[in-house]
């Protein structure tokens, strides 16, 4: 089987070389590397063409979007141009461990039945330092070579598979819709839901790339009012999206064989209770806040967690009141 690698570049200058020298010594090497710039404003492009030339790589292709697709779209654009049977998506910042692709593509070469495969991984600071005790959300760091399926209602509002983590089968790409969901699903949710809602999707517990984490964590009362406000529209805009893309999942139903009952009924759940998240935040209606309350269980779908869930639930107010403390909550 042919392996490709999809990389979405957008001023990536600083660690894009050493993301495409970790691709280069992989211990099986791949087939092909597509790498979509979306119009960066930095020597991006210089850098990875040069790298490219300088180590004679034919099937290495570089394209400049003719306009900005944001971060979604360009991963598809660069996914929409690859010719391999196995697709690596990368992160234009990440480190590839030198095993990555072999032991990824290993397991879907046994198992032809999975449609997509994410690692581990560990994380690196600005510095390629590692850091130790992230306490990140959604990033749980195993290392025991175990199997752990990915189910469709895990992913039913929470976006927790970095695409960056995951391999697919070009099978997947018909499936792939032109919908932009930068701002709370993202590219990776879409290939993982419908990997599972098609066929098997697994994630195997092995560290096999080093992700590099940017945390510009400002404090919360330092963000201005015209942020805050960018930011509310923000949430909103990215609601819409959650709205719009688990409805599309819905509406097409029957076209996926993994589809159940239950499945629908967690997908209606969602849908119903984004609706009364973004109409509280565009009316501000207080008795709408309490309805959320009686609901906040609810919230836990987003991180997994009860208490985390709580978090964003107080962050709805905050962010419908244009109160300095709303950054970072969902």
């Amino acid at each position: 089987m042919k392996i490709s690698v999809a990389i979405a570049t957008y001023n990536g200058e600083k660690y894009i070389k050493s993301q495409l020298q970790s691709i280069l010594d992989q211990d099986m090497p791949v087939d092909e590397v597509i790498i979509c710039d979306d119009r960066s404003t930095d020597n991006t492009l210089i850098v990875a063409e040069s790298f490219i030339k300088e180590n004679g790589l034919e099937n290495w292709k570089v394209y400049k979007n003719a306009q900005n697709l944001g971060f979604s779209r360009n991963f598809f654009n660069a996914i929409s141009k690859t010719t391999g049977d196995i697709i690596f998506l990368a992160d234009q910042d990440d480190i590839w461990l030198p095993n990555k692709v072999s032991v990824m593509y290993g397991i879907m070469l046994q198992n032809p039945k999975i449609l997509a495969l994410s690692s581990r991984y560990s994380l690196i600071d600005s510095f390629n330092k590692d850091i130790e005790n992230p306490g990140i959300i959604n990033v749980d760091i195993k290392d025991d070579g175990a199997m752990e399926p990915v189910s469709v209602q895990s992913l039913i509002g929470c976006s927790y598979i970095r695409g960056c983590a995951t391999c697919f089968r070009a099978s997947l790409k018909a499936s792939l819709i032109d919908i932009n969901l930068d701002d709370l699903l993202a590219h990776d949710w879409l290939i993982n839901i419908l990997a599972s809602l098609n066929g098997k999707n697994y994630i195997v517990n092995k560290i096999l790339f080093k992700y590099r984490y940017h945390g510009e964590n400002a404090s919360l009362t330092a963000v201005s009012r015209t942020r805050l406000i960018g930011d509310i529209e923000k949430r909103k805009r990215g609601l819409e999206q959650s709205v719009f893309a688990h409805s599309y999942i819905l509406e097409h139903s029957h076209e996926y064989k993994n589809m159940t009952q239950s499945i629908k009924k967690k997908l209606s759940k969602c849908i119903k209770f984004e609706k009364l998240r973004l109409k509280f935040l565009n009316t501000r209606n207080l008795l709408l806040y309490f309805l959320l309350a009686l609901k906040v269980g609810n919230y836990k779908m987003y991180y997994k967690s009860f208490f985390k869930g709580i978090k964003v639930w107080a962050g709805d107010f905050l962010y419908a009141y244009n109160i300095g403390g709303a950054k970072g909550q969902k």
